[in-house]
């Protein structure tokens, strides 16, 4: 039996997802909640299927350089991380409740993860993945790769 791994990067308009077999990328995605059972029902049996779903709510409160911005853009910050973790939850009990197998992952950090995020070249080099992507996929795949 081949086992997919899924990498879910949770937004609050379309998560990024990642559908992985054997380490390798087989589709990227940006997937609104209400659509994700139905994309992984596509993907293959539960029984396959491992979930691994970015989990914004393992890490600290944002400060450190971030605190040197203006109050308006501090605010912004709190206010889309407080979604995305809220959104988090959300995917985490949907997908439970559905009976996939779901592994909340910290999310990832480091050079090598910054750069993959920001570079889509970069980001296909080191993944063997062709084609273009955004942000939410490169942290949907890096998640499903190595979260």
């Amino acid at each position: 039996m081949q086992i997919i791994t899924v990498g879910i990067d949770p937004d609050t308009d379309k998560s990024g997802i990642a559908i992985v077999v054997n380490k390798q990328i087989i589709d990227l995605a940006t997937v609104k909640l209400f659509d994700l059972i139905e994309y992984l029902d596509a993907a293959g049996p539960k029984d396959t299927i491992v979930v691994k779903v970015e989990d914004p709510n393992m890490i600290k409160p944002l400060f450190g350089e971030k605190a040197k911005n203006k109050r308006a853009i501090r605010e912004k910050i709190c206010q889309d991380v407080g979604g995305c973790k809220a959104v988090a939850r959300l995917i985490c009990e949907l997908l439970e409740s559905h009976n996939y197998k779901v592994i909340k992952v910290r999310p990832l950090k480091g050079p090598i993860k910054r750069q993959a995020k920001n570079d889509g070249n970069y980001f296909n080099k080191i993944t063997g993945w062709k084609g273009r992507t955004n942000e939410d996929k490169r942290d949907a795949a890096m998640i499903a790769l190595w979260g």
